[in-house]
């Protein structure tokens, strides 16, 4: 059986698609486990126990190697009557920016 370079490209990008879809649980699961823990930290609950992914961009690190900088958001709640926003950013696999909106404290 030949393949052509027409079925080659297919599987090529099927096999990229697979990837970036496996890729990306991984990274949402090591966020959602990074903002658990960082709000149990402050003392603020994440709220409904999960991260949104709002943005996926190439950018360079520290090495200049090009990584896949991912950025999430969540909520969190440090009295339980309003909600508050936070923004986690990861970059490669490595998580940059962990931040909370200004919010109440009890």
């Amino acid at each position: 059986m030949y393949l052509s370079l027409n079925d080659l490209l297919w599987v090529f990008l099927f096999a990229l698609g697979g990837w970036y879809l496996w890729a990306g649980m991984a990274a949402k699961e090591q966020v959602r486990q990074a903002a658990t823990s960082h709000c149990a930290r402050l003392g603020v609950q994440l709220l409904d126990d999960t991260v949104a992914l709002v943005r996926t961009r190439l950018k360079r690190d520290s090495r200049g190697q090009l990584r896949l900088q991912r950025s999430y958001e969540f909520e969190f709640a440090s009295t339980g009557e309003r909600r508050y926003s936070g923004v986690a950013v990861l970059h490669g696999r490595r998580i940059t920016q962990m931040q909370l909106s200004p919010h109440q404290m009890v």
